[in-house]
């Protein structure tokens, strides 16, 4: 029996509290199959019988899904508004783990509206609440998202610090695939302060561990910024290979902005190692896709590097007697790019809000069943979204 017929059945019988289930279990099925407007509308209704029935624990259940959902339709300041009331009630009948839930949520709806001194208090929280009940897998939630937001304020080091306690809390419990997004974003804060070797080694096994799930994305993510943190330590043959990879990885699922960033960061490597017909081709490529997408910021970052490495081919040529290898002065061989000419990958260190966190829930709900007298379903977008290089 499907959802929607439990619900005309409740209302035919006009029993409250079964409607109430109902409209939350239809809810959460209705942001799986992204139909968000409607499950916001259910878990509104949700919300409403709850309230009406005095059902506090249910009331703060309704809100946090709600929460969720408006997250997913960028209407960040309803959610805060709704997770908030959600911790509110959690708090007052002491279910620390709901209230963890909840917090955590709200930590990454603030981070969409970079409130991020506030976030990163809201995820110290849920990280303590979930430490004091032992669930240490989404006390690695929290500490990953609490690391995405110390990153966002330039806190590397305790980022650095979040981000390793994610990674053990994964680590022990076998889950590859927190472990994995906790080592990309490891990788990300270890480059910001220029710990290269070490941000080269989180990015390799960030990437492994998606490429065994078959998270072709955010394997694509994970190499991309692997090349970067490569390019930084002049191993060019190698970040060339990473960020072909990744515009791979990227192409076959049709990601073209992640896809215009990978052929960005590859024409910059190429540049390095003299490729300039190759990274001339990368940075067109680049252009084209943010052009496609109406991404005109986007657009201009490979337009400003196809300048450039136009400009060093220019050059290039003229001191390489138009590309004759034996007119070639040792001197020049071995040079490097001079400042004016060198490319840089590209390398956000302050990511667009809309880009960072957090896990839309698309991408990242988790449907958790408390016990409870109703035994109703919480939504969790309990993700960050990965920081990307």
């Amino acid at each position: 029996m499907s959802y929607q017929q439990d619900l005309i059945i409740c209302r035919e019988l006009g029993e409250r509290h079964g409607e109430g289930r109902a409209l939350n279990s239809l809810g959460t099925a209705l942001q799986h199959v992204q139909r968000l407007d409607e499950a916001i509308a259910a878990h509104q209704q949700d919300l409403i019988a709850c309230r009406e029935l005095g059902e506090r624990h249910s009331e703060g259940q309704a809100l946090n899904n709600l929460g969720a959902a408006l997250q997913q339709v960028r209407r960040f300041d309803e959610a805060i508004d709704a997770h908030q009331q959600a911790a509110t009630r959690f708090t007052e009948l002491r279910d620390h783990h709901s209230e963890g839930q909840a917090l955590n949520n709200l930590g990454t709806a603030l981070q969409q509206v970079r409130r991020f001194d506030e976030a990163i208090d809201v995820h110290q929280h849920a990280a303590a609440r979930f430490a004091e009940l032992g669930d240490h897998h989404r006390e690695g939630q929290a500490l990953n998202n609490l690391g995405t937001a110390l990153q966002q304020v330039r806190r590397f080091d305790e980022a650095i610090d979040a981000h390793k306690q994610a990674v053990a809390r994964f680590t022990e419990l076998c889950d590859h695939d927190g472990e994995g997004r906790a080592l990309n974003n490891l990788g990300t804060a270890l480059q910001q302060v220029r710990r290269f070797d070490e941000a080269i080694d989180a990015h390799q096994h960030a990437a492994a561990r998606f490429a065994e799930l078959g998270d072709h994305h955010r394997e694509g993510q994970a190499l991309n910024n692997l090349g970067t943190a490569l390019q930084q330590v002049r191993r060019f043959h190698e970040a060339i290979d990473a960020h072909q990879q990744a515009a791979a990885r990227f192409a076959e699922l049709g990601d073209h902005d992640d896809e215009g960033q990978a052929l960005n960061n590859l024409g910059t490597a190429l540049q390095q190692v003299r490729r300039f017909d190759e990274a001339i081709d990368a940075h067109h490529h680049a252009a084209a896709r943010f052009t496609e997408l109406g991404d005109h910021d986007g657009e201009g970052r490979p337009l400003n590097n196809l300048g450039t490495a136009l400009q060093a081919r220019g050059l290039w040529r003229v001191l390489t007697g138009r590309g004759h290898s034996d007119r070639i002065p040792p001197y020049v061989v071995h040079a490097p790019l001079s400042a004016e000419l060198a490319p840089k990958p590209y390398v956000p260190v302050l990511p667009p809000a809309d880009q960072v966190p957090p896990s839309p829930p698309h991408e990242e709900i988790q449907v958790d069943t408390e016990s409870g007298a109703h035994r109703r379903k919480i939504m969790d977008p309990a993700w960050s979204d990965d920081l990307t290089l």
